[in-house]
């Protein structure tokens, strides 16, 4: 993981913690000057990149995962989600998912500007950036 800020990282150990990840997200995006339907967005993404990452650390008796926000670039929010496990593939989806897994992953990608995921040793880590669009600072857009 980066040097990042004490307060821009949080140890994600149970579920009520995704409440308190999205709460971070929405602050921190509000601070940068995202509208709200545009903080909503980065919350449900939050929501679904954490539950994601939760499930597979309770599936493999991990103790829980980091999320850490980056909002040193000025009009860009990143997110990332890290804990033990292998790199995986983001596979481009053309047409509806019905399946039971991986419809959320589809809509982070959908979501977010640019989305990757980073094999660091034993670790994986998902990147999520989001960046401010010049007319939507300006007011004009939906």
């Amino acid at each position: 993981m980066n040097n990042y800020e004490e307060e821009l990282k949080l140890l994600v150990k149970k579920a009520d913690d995704i409440s308190r990840a999205m709460d971070m997200t929405d602050e921190i995006a509000n601070k940068m000057g995202f509208i709200h339907y545009d903080r909503l967005f980065l919350r449900l993404v939050t929501e679904e990149a954490c539950m994601n990452a939760y499930e597979y650390c309770q599936k493999t008796n991990q103790q829980g995962f980091w999320i850490c926000w980056d909002h040193n670039h000025k009009d860009c929010l990143s997110i990332f989600i890290k804990h033990r496990g292998k790199k995986f593939a983001i596979t481009p989806m053309n047409g509806i998912n019905r399946g039971l897994r991986g419809r959320g992953l589809h809509l982070i990608v959908n979501l977010m500007d640019y989305v990757q995921v980073q094999g660091c040793g034993e670790y994986v880590e998902l990147v999520m950036t989001k960046c401010i669009t010049q007319n939507l600072k300006e007011g004009i857009g939906y």
